[in-house]
């Protein structure tokens, strides 16, 4: 019994572990230090502070603070590449575009490497907001 017991106490242990980890990695996605400094660029660049914060609340789009807890990385990869597309077709996109009273996030043509850069910085900036 107490063997059975100390099993289950290292079990929920590491459960805890674990999803305290991905937390503080951005919901399963550990931030690359350099891609996420080339996504912060690009966060500026590209004028994503002006409609988005993370951590600091919503603006005219959603604060980006647990995004990672609420879209699936394939889902924001496809919102940050063709918004557009998925306006014509998504009920999520759909839902957000009535939530913040119509205001399109514009398409800006991204490549591949600046979606994950601006994926990176907004982990790692996430992972800053939960305490890690």
């Amino acid at each position: 019994m107490a063997a059975r017991d100390v099993a289950i106490g290292v079990a929920v242990g590491v459960a805890l572990a674990l999803a305290t980890s991905l937390q503080a990695q951005g919901g399963g996605m550990t931030a690359d230090p350099a891609l996420a400094k080339q996504g912060a660029n690009l966060f500026v660049q590209k004028g994503c502070l002006g409609c988005h914060s993370v951590g600091k609340g919503k603006l005219a789009g959603p604060d980006l603070a647990g995004v990672f807890q609420r879209r699936s990385k394939e889902w924001l990869r496809r919102w940050l590449k063709t918004p557009d597309q998925m306006l014509a077709s998504d009920s999520t996109a759909q839902a957000l575009l009535a939530q913040f009273n119509n205001t399109k996030m514009p398409n800006l043509h991204l490549s591949d490497k600046e979606v994950d850069a601006l994926l990176h910085y907004i982990a790692q900036e996430d992972a800053k907001v939960h305490g890690s």
